[in-house]
């Protein structure tokens, strides 16, 4: 006999396996190509352990435009190349007909106070079987983009496991506001 929880918790699991499927089968097409990406937003969350789920998935690459819609030849794209009142990125592509959603950012940045803070696609590793971006970058996106709760648990997660000194490097030289400055200079570092 099961319980409801029970119930939810395998319902949980189906629905992250058929999203891990769609994240796949597109991390394949660019890999098979030789882009370059990490998996950013929630789904860097979801691979450190931090979410037991996501609602779309994040691909950043620094990869030219161009080599990004030839490895994802075939695919319906939509593309966003337009700086907004938040993101300077260079062009997003969403591929359509994906469940969840999947977008490709490229040239990841986002609108401070004194211009655009670029985040570039860094690598935080593989956890959770996922090639992750830089948690200490997405501790500054999620500070920047005003998401406290997500900026939160990376905070803590990064004063645990200490922030990538080459990413808190980076940030260093960006137009960064003076607390969220202030915030990064109190996490630990350490070497990757």
């Amino acid at each position: 006999m099961t319980n409801d929880s029970t119930k939810q918790a395998g319902t949980g699991t189906e629905e992250m396996a058929a999203k891990l499927h769609t994240l796949h089968r597109i991390t394949r097409l660019l890999e098979q190509s030789g882009v370059d990406y990490v998996i950013g937003g929630s789904g860097m969350l979801y691979g450190l352990g931090l979410v037991d789920r996501v609602r779309d998935w994040d691909l950043m690459t620094d990869s030219p435009v161009s080599e990004v819609r030839a490895a994802l030849d075939g695919l319906r794209l939509t593309e966003d190349s337009a700086p907004s009142e938040l993101y300077g990125s260079g062009c997003k592509l969403r591929i359509e007909e994906t469940e969840p959603e999947v977008e490709v950012i490229i040239g990841f940045s986002i609108r401070a106070e004194a211009g655009f803070c670029r985040l570039p696609a860094r690598t935080g590793g593989i956890c959770g079987g996922l090639r992750i971006a830089s948690p200490t970058l997405w501790f500054a996106a999620y500070a920047l983009m005003g998401r406290t709760e997500k900026a939160a648990l990376l905070e803590t997660y990064l004063m645990d496991r200490g922030a990538e000194r080459s990413a808190l490097s980076h940030l260093r030289g960006e137009p960064l506001p003076a607390e969220l400055s202030e915030r990064l200079n109190r996490l630990p570092s350490r070497e990757v």
